[in-house]
Protein backbone atom coordinates (compact mmCIF):
# COMPACT_ATOMS: atom_id res chain seq x y z
CA UNK A 1 0.00 0.00 0.00
CA UNK A 2 2.87 2.35 0.89
CA UNK A 3 4.56 1.73 -2.47
CA UNK A 4 1.29 2.44 -4.31
CA UNK A 5 0.80 5.67 -2.41
CA UNK A 6 4.38 6.74 -3.08
CA UNK A 7 3.92 6.02 -6.78
CA UNK A 8 0.77 8.15 -6.92
CA UNK A 9 2.42 11.06 -5.13
CA UNK A 10 5.50 10.75 -7.35
CA UNK A 11 3.32 10.68 -10.47
CA UNK A 12 1.55 13.90 -9.45
CA UNK A 13 4.91 15.51 -8.64
CA UNK A 14 6.18 14.64 -12.10
CA UNK A 15 3.13 16.28 -13.69
CA UNK A 16 3.72 19.56 -11.84
CA UNK A 17 7.44 19.53 -12.63
CA UNK A 18 6.76 18.73 -16.29
CA UNK A 19 4.31 21.63 -16.55
CA UNK A 20 6.85 23.93 -14.91
CA UNK A 21 9.57 22.83 -17.31
CA UNK A 22 7.35 24.19 -20.09
CA UNK A 23 5.92 27.38 -18.54
CA UNK A 24 8.89 28.23 -16.29
CA UNK A 25 6.83 29.58 -13.38
CA UNK A 26 5.58 27.62 -10.40
CA UNK A 27 2.58 29.90 -9.80
CA UNK A 28 1.30 29.31 -13.33
CA UNK A 29 2.24 25.61 -13.08
CA UNK A 30 0.10 25.14 -9.96
CA UNK A 31 -2.85 26.85 -11.66
CA UNK A 32 -2.59 24.59 -14.74
CA UNK A 33 -2.11 21.50 -12.56
CA UNK A 34 -5.19 22.41 -10.48
CA UNK A 35 -7.32 22.86 -13.59
CA UNK A 36 -6.11 19.50 -14.89
CA UNK A 37 -7.01 17.77 -11.61
CA UNK A 38 -10.46 19.40 -11.51
CA UNK A 39 -11.13 18.28 -15.09
CA UNK A 40 -10.14 14.71 -14.21
CA UNK A 41 -12.52 14.81 -11.23
CA UNK A 42 -15.32 16.49 -13.20
CA UNK A 43 -17.24 13.29 -14.13
CA UNK A 44 -17.39 12.22 -10.47
CA UNK A 45 -18.41 15.74 -9.43
CA UNK A 46 -21.27 15.79 -11.92
CA UNK A 47 -22.42 12.34 -10.84
CA UNK A 48 -22.46 13.48 -7.23
CA UNK A 49 -24.41 16.64 -8.07
CA UNK A 50 -27.00 14.68 -10.08
CA UNK A 51 -27.53 12.27 -7.19
CA UNK A 52 -27.85 15.09 -4.65
CA UNK A 53 -30.32 16.86 -6.92
CA UNK A 54 -32.55 13.78 -7.05
CA UNK A 55 -32.34 13.47 -3.26
CA UNK A 56 -33.35 17.11 -2.90
CA UNK A 57 -36.38 16.55 -5.13
CA UNK A 58 -37.50 13.74 -2.82
CA UNK A 59 -37.16 15.76 0.40
CA UNK A 60 -40.86 16.78 0.59
CA UNK A 61 -41.94 13.14 0.32
CA UNK A 62 -39.35 12.03 2.87
CA UNK A 63 -40.57 14.69 5.32
CA UNK A 64 -44.13 13.40 4.90
CA UNK A 65 -42.99 9.85 5.63
CA UNK A 66 -41.01 11.00 8.68
CA UNK A 67 -44.05 12.80 10.04
CA UNK A 68 -46.51 9.98 9.28
CA UNK A 69 -44.36 7.24 10.80
CA UNK A 70 -42.51 9.21 13.47
CA UNK A 71 -43.56 6.71 16.13
CA UNK A 72 -42.60 3.68 14.05
CA UNK A 73 -38.90 3.96 13.04
CA UNK A 74 -38.84 0.54 11.37
CA UNK A 75 -41.82 1.34 9.15
CA UNK A 76 -40.43 4.80 8.45
CA UNK A 77 -37.09 3.43 7.25
CA UNK A 78 -38.87 0.84 5.11
CA UNK A 79 -41.03 3.49 3.41
CA UNK A 80 -38.05 5.75 2.79
CA UNK A 81 -36.11 2.89 1.17
CA UNK A 82 -39.13 2.07 -0.97
CA UNK A 83 -39.23 5.68 -2.11
CA UNK A 84 -35.53 5.54 -3.03
CA UNK A 85 -36.05 2.33 -4.99
CA UNK A 86 -39.09 3.74 -6.78
CA UNK A 87 -37.15 6.74 -8.05
CA UNK A 88 -33.85 4.82 -8.44
CA UNK A 89 -31.99 7.01 -5.98
CA UNK A 90 -29.16 5.91 -3.70
CA UNK A 91 -28.81 7.75 -0.35
CA UNK A 92 -25.04 7.37 -0.75
CA UNK A 93 -24.95 8.47 -4.38
CA UNK A 94 -23.91 12.03 -3.54
CA UNK A 95 -21.25 11.04 -1.01
CA UNK A 96 -19.56 8.11 -2.75
CA UNK A 97 -18.03 10.09 -5.65
CA UNK A 98 -16.72 12.63 -3.14
CA UNK A 99 -15.16 9.87 -1.02
CA UNK A 100 -13.50 8.38 -4.10
CA UNK A 101 -11.86 11.76 -4.74
CA UNK A 102 -10.28 11.99 -1.30
CA UNK A 103 -7.20 9.76 -1.90
CA UNK A 104 -6.33 11.75 -5.02
CA UNK A 105 -6.74 15.05 -3.16
CA UNK A 106 -4.50 13.91 -0.28
CA UNK A 107 -1.92 12.64 -2.76
CA UNK A 108 -1.99 16.01 -4.50
CA UNK A 109 -1.35 17.81 -1.20
CA UNK A 110 1.54 15.43 -0.51
CA UNK A 111 2.97 16.10 -3.97
CA UNK A 112 2.79 19.87 -3.45
CA UNK A 113 4.45 19.52 -0.05
CA UNK A 114 7.25 17.36 -1.46
CA UNK A 115 7.93 19.85 -4.27
CA UNK A 116 7.82 22.71 -1.77
CA UNK A 117 10.43 21.00 0.40
CA UNK A 118 12.72 20.29 -2.58
CA UNK A 119 12.38 23.80 -3.98
CA UNK A 120 13.00 25.45 -0.61
CA UNK A 121 16.10 23.31 -0.10
CA UNK A 122 17.46 24.36 -3.49
CA UNK A 123 16.54 27.99 -2.90
CA UNK A 124 18.21 28.18 0.52
CA UNK A 125 21.35 26.31 -0.59
CA UNK A 126 21.75 28.58 -3.62
CA UNK A 127 21.08 31.66 -1.50
CA UNK A 128 23.75 30.72 1.06
CA UNK A 129 26.28 30.04 -1.71
CA UNK A 130 25.33 33.31 -3.42
CA UNK A 131 25.87 35.22 -0.18
CA UNK A 132 29.18 33.59 0.72
CA UNK A 133 30.87 31.20 -1.71
CA UNK A 134 33.46 30.26 0.94
CA UNK A 135 30.75 28.38 2.85
CA UNK A 136 30.28 25.94 -0.04
CA UNK A 137 32.30 22.97 1.28
CA UNK A 138 30.82 23.20 4.78
CA UNK A 139 27.33 23.61 3.33
CA UNK A 140 27.66 20.52 1.10
CA UNK A 141 28.86 18.45 4.06
CA UNK A 142 26.02 19.83 6.22
CA UNK A 143 23.35 18.87 3.68
CA UNK A 144 24.82 15.43 3.06
CA UNK A 145 25.04 14.51 6.75
CA UNK A 146 21.61 15.86 7.70
CA UNK A 147 19.88 14.11 4.78
CA UNK A 148 21.39 10.78 5.82
CA UNK A 149 20.83 11.18 9.58
CA UNK A 150 18.05 8.93 10.92
CA UNK A 151 17.79 11.14 14.02
CA UNK A 152 16.62 14.14 11.95
CA UNK A 153 12.95 13.60 11.18
CA UNK A 154 12.51 16.75 9.08
CA UNK A 155 13.18 17.12 5.38
CA UNK A 156 16.13 19.28 4.34
CA UNK A 157 13.75 21.96 3.13
CA UNK A 158 12.00 22.06 6.51
CA UNK A 159 15.35 22.19 8.33
CA UNK A 160 16.45 25.24 6.33
CA UNK A 161 13.03 26.87 6.74
CA UNK A 162 13.29 26.48 10.52
CA UNK A 163 16.86 27.80 10.62
CA UNK A 164 16.10 30.83 8.44
CA UNK A 165 12.91 31.71 10.34
CA UNK A 166 14.68 31.28 13.70
CA UNK A 167 18.49 30.93 13.53
CA UNK A 168 18.55 30.78 17.36
CA UNK A 169 16.42 27.64 17.59
CA UNK A 170 18.47 25.93 20.31
CA UNK A 171 16.63 22.60 20.23
CA UNK A 172 17.08 22.13 16.48
CA UNK A 173 20.64 23.43 16.51
CA UNK A 174 21.57 20.98 19.28
CA UNK A 175 20.14 18.08 17.23
CA UNK A 176 21.95 19.19 14.10
CA UNK A 177 25.24 19.77 15.93
CA UNK A 178 25.27 16.13 17.05
CA UNK A 179 25.10 15.15 13.38
CA UNK A 180 27.34 17.69 11.62
CA UNK A 181 29.69 18.84 14.39
CA UNK A 182 29.95 22.21 16.13
CA UNK A 183 32.34 23.73 13.56
CA UNK A 184 30.07 23.15 10.57
CA UNK A 185 27.00 24.15 12.57
CA UNK A 186 28.54 27.47 13.59
CA UNK A 187 29.60 28.18 10.00
CA UNK A 188 26.09 27.52 8.66
CA UNK A 189 24.29 29.53 11.35
CA UNK A 190 26.66 32.49 10.93
CA UNK A 191 26.13 32.34 7.18
CA UNK A 192 22.34 32.35 7.61
CA UNK A 193 22.42 35.24 10.09
CA UNK A 194 24.52 37.33 7.71
CA UNK A 195 21.93 37.05 4.92
CA UNK A 196 19.77 40.18 4.82
CA UNK A 197 16.31 40.43 3.30
CA UNK A 198 17.46 42.97 0.66
CA UNK A 199 20.33 40.65 -0.29
CA UNK A 200 17.95 37.69 -0.56
CA UNK A 201 15.52 39.79 -2.62
CA UNK A 202 18.29 40.73 -5.04
CA UNK A 203 19.23 37.05 -5.39
CA UNK A 204 15.58 36.16 -6.00
CA UNK A 205 15.19 38.79 -8.70
CA UNK A 206 18.33 37.78 -10.57
CA UNK A 207 18.35 34.01 -10.17
CA UNK A 208 14.97 32.55 -9.22
CA UNK A 209 12.35 33.96 -11.59
CA UNK A 210 10.30 30.73 -11.53
CA UNK A 211 9.48 31.35 -7.84
CA UNK A 212 7.86 34.78 -8.40
CA UNK A 213 4.16 35.10 -9.23
CA UNK A 214 2.30 38.41 -9.61
CA UNK A 215 2.76 40.26 -6.27
CA UNK A 216 4.23 37.18 -4.54
CA UNK A 217 8.01 37.15 -4.42
CA UNK A 218 8.51 33.51 -3.40
CA UNK A 219 5.64 31.07 -3.99
CA UNK A 220 7.09 28.62 -1.45
CA UNK A 221 6.64 31.18 1.36
CA UNK A 222 3.21 32.27 2.61
CA UNK A 223 1.43 35.19 0.86
CA UNK A 224 1.82 37.34 3.97
CA UNK A 225 3.08 40.80 4.95
CA UNK A 226 4.25 39.20 8.20
CA UNK A 227 6.83 37.00 6.45
CA UNK A 228 9.72 38.03 4.24
CA UNK A 229 10.93 36.12 1.21
CA UNK A 230 13.10 33.76 3.27
CA UNK A 231 10.40 33.02 5.84
CA UNK A 232 11.52 35.32 8.62
CA UNK A 233 8.81 36.92 10.75
CA UNK A 234 8.62 40.70 10.38
CA UNK A 235 6.56 43.30 12.28
CA UNK A 236 3.55 44.41 10.24
CA UNK A 237 4.50 48.09 10.02
CA UNK A 238 8.14 47.33 9.26
CA UNK A 239 7.11 45.02 6.44
CA UNK A 240 4.85 47.69 4.99
CA UNK A 241 7.34 50.54 5.31
CA UNK A 242 10.47 48.75 4.15
CA UNK A 243 8.77 46.52 1.61
CA UNK A 244 10.18 43.38 3.19
CA UNK A 245 6.97 41.39 2.80
CA UNK A 246 6.61 38.28 0.67
CA UNK A 247 2.88 38.80 0.05
CA UNK A 248 -0.13 40.90 0.99
CA UNK A 249 -2.71 38.38 2.31
CA UNK A 250 -4.53 38.71 -1.02
CA UNK A 251 -4.70 34.95 -1.58
CA UNK A 252 -6.03 34.41 1.95
CA UNK A 253 -8.79 36.92 1.31
CA UNK A 254 -9.63 35.29 -2.01
CA UNK A 255 -9.59 31.86 -0.36
CA UNK A 256 -12.11 32.99 2.24
CA UNK A 257 -14.36 34.71 -0.31
CA UNK A 258 -14.33 31.87 -2.85
CA UNK A 259 -14.88 29.25 -0.12
CA UNK A 260 -17.92 31.23 1.08
CA UNK A 261 -19.36 31.47 -2.44
CA UNK A 262 -18.70 27.80 -3.14
CA UNK A 263 -20.39 26.53 0.04
CA UNK A 264 -23.25 28.97 -0.52
CA UNK A 265 -23.84 27.67 -4.04
CA UNK A 266 -23.61 24.00 -3.11
CA UNK A 267 -25.67 24.23 0.10
CA UNK A 268 -28.95 22.26 -0.03
CA UNK A 269 -32.12 24.33 -0.20
CA UNK A 270 -34.17 25.04 2.92
CA UNK A 271 -33.37 25.93 6.50
CA UNK A 272 -30.40 23.61 6.97
CA UNK A 273 -28.52 24.60 10.11
CA UNK A 274 -25.59 22.29 9.34
CA UNK A 275 -25.12 23.91 5.94
CA UNK A 276 -25.24 27.38 7.50
CA UNK A 277 -22.59 26.38 10.03
CA UNK A 278 -20.31 25.02 7.29
CA UNK A 279 -20.82 28.22 5.31
CA UNK A 280 -19.34 30.10 8.26
CA UNK A 281 -16.56 27.67 9.21
CA UNK A 282 -15.10 26.83 5.78
CA UNK A 283 -14.18 30.43 4.79
CA UNK A 284 -12.49 30.98 8.16
CA UNK A 285 -10.57 27.71 7.84
CA UNK A 286 -9.55 28.67 4.30
CA UNK A 287 -8.19 32.01 5.48
CA UNK A 288 -6.25 30.34 8.30
CA UNK A 289 -4.71 27.55 6.20
CA UNK A 290 -3.71 29.77 3.29
CA UNK A 291 -2.20 32.44 5.52
CA UNK A 292 -0.01 29.88 7.29
CA UNK A 293 1.06 27.62 4.41
CA UNK A 294 2.93 28.24 1.15
CA UNK A 295 1.63 30.62 -1.52
CA UNK A 296 1.70 27.71 -3.99
CA UNK A 297 -0.82 25.87 -1.83
CA UNK A 298 -2.95 29.04 -1.62
CA UNK A 299 -2.87 29.37 -5.42
CA UNK A 300 -4.14 25.80 -5.69
CA UNK A 301 -6.91 26.46 -3.13
CA UNK A 302 -8.20 29.63 -4.82
CA UNK A 303 -7.98 28.15 -8.33
CA UNK A 304 -9.87 25.03 -7.26
CA UNK A 305 -12.59 27.11 -5.59
CA UNK A 306 -13.04 29.34 -8.65
CA UNK A 307 -13.26 26.29 -10.93
CA UNK A 308 -15.93 24.71 -8.74
CA UNK A 309 -17.91 27.98 -8.48
CA UNK A 310 -18.00 28.33 -12.27
CA UNK A 311 -18.84 24.63 -12.59
CA UNK A 312 -21.73 24.98 -10.13
CA UNK A 313 -23.11 28.10 -11.84
CA UNK A 314 -23.10 26.35 -15.22
CA UNK A 315 -24.66 23.22 -13.70
CA UNK A 316 -27.41 25.25 -11.99
CA UNK A 317 -28.18 27.04 -15.24
CA UNK A 318 -28.40 23.81 -17.22
CA UNK A 319 -30.29 21.99 -14.45
CA UNK A 320 -32.77 24.38 -12.76
CA UNK A 321 -34.21 23.31 -9.41
CA UNK A 322 -37.15 20.94 -9.65
CA UNK A 323 -40.34 21.81 -7.83
CA UNK A 324 -41.99 18.42 -7.50
CA UNK A 325 -41.03 14.84 -6.96
CA UNK A 326 -42.32 13.94 -10.42
CA UNK A 327 -40.03 16.47 -12.04
CA UNK A 328 -37.14 15.13 -9.94
CA UNK A 329 -37.91 11.59 -10.99
CA UNK A 330 -37.95 12.50 -14.67
CA UNK A 331 -34.34 13.76 -14.62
Amino acid sequence: MGALWGSLVGFLQSIILTINSVVGNYGVSVILFTLLIRLVLLPMDLKSKASMKKMSALNPEIQKINEKYKNDPEKKNKKVMELYQKHQVSPFGGCLPMLLQMPLMFAMFAALRAISSDQLQGFYVNLINYSNTAIGPALNEFVDKVQNAAAIKQSMGDVFTSLFSNPNNEKLITQLTEVVGSGNMTTIIDGIKNISTPGALNFLKTSESSLRFLWIRNVWIADSPLRDIIGRTIPFMEGGIKGAWNGLFILSGLAGLTSFLQTKLTAPPGDNQQAKTMNMIMPLMSIWFTSMYTSAFSIYWVTSNIFQIVQQLIYNRLNPETKTVKEGAKQ
